[in-house]
């Protein structure tokens, strides 16, 4: 019949109608599960992109982190090597000045004219080494460094106020002006060797060591610590501390 169900034969012989709607049904739900299946596979598929790409930036930050720690690093450890050059520069002749005054054979007025410069020049080195930004890791090594050219500044001091006395000419200030200069030249050659191992370990200092800390990595600058416990205190003028020769 025009428009009716179409007839089937069934195993009995017997015509039975065919249900479109029930074909279309499960037509359409499979179409829907693969659609949902497409769906979370692109999902997934973004997931994983978007994963990707914050591991990406991650390490690319790290890595932008650890390259400027690490032109920070190298730039303190240039600062920290050309301040010890100098300042061994300045130091081991006025050393070896007064030792040669301790042994009768130094001219006391040529020192004197050659101690403004250097005084002048520890004075810059102890301002320079205050304005560093180390490592936080450094934190030790820097207030080693300040402390020992400070030490340095004064020591040249007491070098200054030996040789005044020694230049007076008058004899009862020859053991004053002695004392001076050997605590003097005694505070110059150990705030030199001080400052020495203090470089000598910031230079020993790896990009990692400082890349493992938090932060930016790099400290303020270097505040003036207290005198480290168990080294001889830096001398008085008024003679009042005999240090170990």
């Amino acid at each position: 019949m025009p428009g009716g169900p179409v007839p089937t034969t069934g195993s009995t012989g017997r015509h039975r109608p065919r249900s479109y709607p029930a074909a279309a049904e499960r037509a359409g739900g499979g179409r829907v599960v693969e659609m949902m299946a497409g769906a979370i596979l692109w999902i997934a598929l973004i997931a994983v992109l978007f994963g990707l790409l914050a591991l990406f930036l991650g390490t690319t930050r790290r890595m932008s982190v650890l390259i400027a720690r690490t032109r920070d690093l190298e730039q303190v450890q240039r600062s920290v090597e050309s301040i010890d050059i100098r300042l061994a520069a300045v130091t081991d002749p006025l050393v070896a000045r007064l030792d040669e005054l301790r042994r009768r054979t130094g001219d006391p007025q040529a020192l004197a004219r050659e101690l403004d410069p250097a005084q002048a020049t520890l004075q810059d080195l102890a301002a320079e080494t205050r304005a560093l930004r180390l490592p936080e890791i450094l934190a030790g090594q820097a207030a080693v460094m300040v402390h020992e050219t400070e030490r340095a500044v004064r020591a040249a001091a007491l070098v200054e106020h030996g040789l005044q006395a020694m230049l007076a000419a008058r004899g009862n200030r020859e053991l004053e002006a002695q004392t001076s200069l050997k605590r003097g030249a005694l505070n110059l050659r150990h705030a030199r060797e001080a400052f020495g191992r203090a470089a000598a370990e910031v230079a020993a200092m790896q990009p990692a060591d400082v890349a493992r800390q938090p932060g930016d990595g790099l400290g303020g600058s270097v505040p003036m610590p207290p005198p480290v416990p168990g080294e001889p205190r830096d001398q008085d003028l008024d003679g009042s501390f005999e240090p170990r020769m």
